[in-house]
């Protein structure tokens, strides 16, 4: 079975956020496990209503040119993990911080805009709105 959670080791997440320059103190690592094995991890953190992509690692895979089916997979369930996420700390677009998966990202739906790679969080996640 495929889990994506919050990071529960402090000390490596504490390791983990201390390489990514920038992130605020809100950041989370989530992690991608397959049974008892890591197959990835993405950083994120919340700057404005924008739930911002910041780091992202698949186990076995330096960037998208390395990145075979398997490693895609991993990519867009992080992508999306990161993506509910954020529709329950109430952001509405997100942005890729994450350098080597630009290909990746445009694929999915993100465009370039005044320099960031941004991408409406409706694109991932249905946000519904209950009136009384």
């Amino acid at each position: 079975m495929i889990t994506i959670l919050p990071l529960k080791d402090r000390e490596r997440t504490e390791r983990i956020l201390r390489s990514v320059p920038g992130a605020e103190d809100d950041a989370r690592v989530l992690v991608m496990c397959e049974g008892a094995d890591e197959r990835g991890y993405i950083v994120v953190d919340m700057k404005a209503s924008t739930i911002r992509l910041l780091k992202m690692e698949i186990s076995g895979c330096k960037d998208f040119s390395q990145a075979d089916g398997d490693s895609r997979m991993c990519a867009d369930s992080l992508m999306r993990a990161a993506a509910s996420f954020g529709s329950t700390i109430g952001a509405y677009q997100m942005e890729s911080k994450i350098a080597g998966w630009e290909p990746f990202f445009q694929s999915a739906g993100f465009v370039l805009q005044n320099g960031s790679m941004l991408c409406p969080l409706s694109k991932f996640v249905k946000i519904c709105n209950y009136s009384e």
